[in-house]
């Protein structure tokens, strides 16, 4: 729990939630066009957090500084080279992906009223 009261995911959780749920899409939509049936797909994601820093303290960066995906799947009908294959083309082209290893600009304002 990272403030809060614990009654739903905070905003580090659900980058990482953002992250599964991009490859599982990724997965899934790329297993059809490619005709491979999914029998089943989990994903398992972590990440290691300092909070110091979001909380006012000496501290690292103050987001994740690894974050590691562990993806279950099968298929009846292809190799597990085809699923690998297809595991390496959904990380390639995961937008989510992109925005957690590529540094991005960011563009804040505040309106005060």
């Amino acid at each position: 729990m990272l403030l809060g009261s614990n009654h739903g995911l905070n905003a580090v959780e659900l980058t990482l939630q953002a992250l599964a749920y991009c490859y599982a899409v990724g997965n899934v939509a790329n297993a059809a066009a490619r005709g491979i049936e999914i029998a089943r797909l989990d994903y398992e994601i972590e990440g290691d957090l300092d909070v110091r820093r979001f909380l006012g303290l000496e501290g690292q960066r103050p987001g994740f500084t690894k974050i590691r995906a562990r993806g279950i799947v099968s298929s009846s009908n292809v190799t597990t080279e085809e699923l690998d294959e297809l595991s390496r083309y959904v990380q390639a082209t995961s937008p989510v992906l992109d925005c957690l290893v590529n540094p991005i600009p960011v563009e804040t304002t505040l309106e005060v009223v």
